[in-house]
C-alpha cells in the first residue's frame, strides 16, 4: 500500500499528459489528464468516492484543480499532492 506523509493512500493519480507519465511517475500512479477527469473518473469503477487519492502533476498548478474537480464532483478524500518533486519527497510505496 503507498503511503503519503505516513498516511495510507488507496489510489495515487497522476494527472499530467501521456508523455509526461512515460516520462516518471510515482509507482502505481493512475494517469488521467486533469481535462478529462470530468468524463473518466464517472467510468471508474476502482476509483470510488470515499477512496483515500493523492493527486500530483509537474508543479502543482493542475493537482490543485483536479482536486478541486474532484471535491466537487463528491471525492471526499483527496489530497493534492503538488508537484512530482513534492509528491516523491513524502511518498513511499509500501
Amino acid at each position: 500500500m503507498p503511503y503519503f506523509r505516513n498516511r495510507p493512500v488507496d489510489i495515487v493519480l497522476d494527472v499530467r499528459t501521456k508523455l509526461e507519465y512515460w516520462m516518471g511517475h510515482l509507482p502505481g500512479a493512475i494517469q488521467i489528464p486533469v481535462d478529462a477527469l470530468e468524463e473518466q473518473l464517472p467510468r471508474r469503477e476502482d476509483i470510488g468516492t470515499g477512496k483515500a487519492i493523492l493527486v500530483y502533476c509537474a508543479s502543482g498548478a493542475r493537482s490543485a484543480q483536479a482536486a478541486a474537480i474532484m471535491k466537487r464532483m463528491g471525492y471526499k478524500r483527496v489530497t493534492d499532492a503538488g508537484g512530482i518533486a513534492a509528491a516523491r519527497a513524502e511518498f513511499s510505496d509500501g
